[in-house]
């Protein structure tokens, strides 16, 4: 397939957008003319729902200079990093863009690791770490193995959330190796995004152009009473789901015998190898049944949430050459099953962000009348 020129991708969730997103699209913007997100939907990777609609978030990421926004769906969106990265990564690729764009707190301490994640050997050794070492999580697991050649303090830097999806971006795109790499400096000058949350997205904390579209955002755990809910009726097997192991699916049965609300089911479940988040992509399996099987699979369309100027011939001939199904009018798509999965969630976030069924919703064009 040929590649776009000129043009990258960002994988992103702007939960919200703010002056760091802003920053990494300049710094694309003076490389590639043309810079397209790639976004998680209303669930995103730490287990949860956004902050504000999927829509309004990509409408604020254009008004703020992207080209257009295309949707990482679920159940991809709240994947573990390294699965998050394989489907942003392959959307990416199979789109046409030319390079893909990232930040990092420590891209020289990436870029050090960058070899030894491109490795064939690499994920083997980290998975049989995982297996002997039953309580270690892949993350730790990775670090420990980074540590053998890079040191301590390098692996221990490495660890850190932007570092760590850097990694797996650079995993994920050596497979084919035919995107471009940028890693760009994730500066401490920009209030994070998790932060930002908890203040309730102040408009003086987030670019002028962004805080109309996050006038009215939803708390993290606006999804909470539905996972508990359904993890309660929920009479499958759990380890057949994804991110559960027999260990995970046993500590859940217990909690949710003897506790009440999601929160009390994540305390109870917690262990070194079972982080919060985690838990939360567990509880989120449960309530969307997503198995092992969907997560091993690749995003085979993505939707347009929004677009400027000059994203519009962009998205024509991804439309014309990509293998991917482009979703315009979301009604239009039928008989894909991922597709149709997708949609069912976003029924129930409907009943968090008070918008339209998914089905009637179009994508923001920037300047259209």
């Amino acid at each position: 397939m040929e590649r776009l020129k000129g043009t990258a991708a960002i994988i992103c969730e702007f939960n919200p957008f703010h002056f760091g997103h802003k920053h990494l699209l300049d710094v694309a913007h003076s490389e590639y003319p043309v810079v397209f997100g790639i976004m998680s939907g209303n669930l995103i990777q730490r287990g949860g729902n956004a902050c504000a609609d999927k829509y309004l978030r990509a409408s604020a990421a254009v008004e703020c200079g992207f080209d257009g926004v295309l949707e990482l769906p679920f159940p991809f969106s709240s994947l573990s990093a390294r699965d998050f990265a394989r489907a942003g990564v392959h959307i990416a690729e199979e789109a046409g863009f030319e390079a893909l764009v990232f930040g990092a707190e420590d891209p020289q301490a990436v870029k050090a690791a960058t070899e030894i994640v491109r490795c064939a050997s690499f994920e083997q050794e980290v998975s049989e770490l995982v297996k002997e070492k039953k309580n270690l999580s892949y993350p730790k697991a990775t670090e420990q193995i980074l540590a053998k050649s890079l040191g301590e303090e390098t692996a221990s830097a490495l660890a850190k959330p932007n570092n760590i999806l850097a990694l797996e971006y650079i995993k994920a795109a050596s497979k084919r190796d035919i995107l471009k790499i940028r890693i760009v400096p994730r500066s401490p000058d920009f209030a994070s995004a998790g932060s930002l949350r908890k203040s309730g997205v102040p408009a003086d904390g987030i670019p002028e152009k962004a805080s109309p579209f996050f006038k009215n955002t939803v708390a993290d755990n606006s999804l909470f009473p539905y996972l508990s809910v359904a993890a309660k009726l929920y009479s499958g097997d759990k380890a057949m789901l994804y991110g559960i192991d027999e260990s995970l699916a046993g500590r859940l049965t217990k909690a949710l015998r003897e506790k009440s609300g999601t929160e009390e089911i994540i305390s109870a479940c917690r262990s070194a190898g079972d982080t919060d988040s985690r838990i939360r992509r567990a509880l989120l399996s449960i309530l969307f049944g997503i198995t092992k099987y969907q997560a091993a699979e690749m995003p085979n369309h993505t939707t347009l949430l929004a677009a400027g100027e000059k994203g519009l011939p962009v998205i024509k001939q991804i439309r014309k050459q990509s293998s991917l199904s482009l979703v315009v009018k979301p009604a239009s798509l039928t008989g894909n099953k991922q597709y149709e999965n997708s949609v069912r969630a976003e029924r129930v976030l409907r009943e968090i962000f008070s918008v339209p069924d998914p089905l009637c919703r179009t994508p923001y064009i920037k300047g259209a009348k």
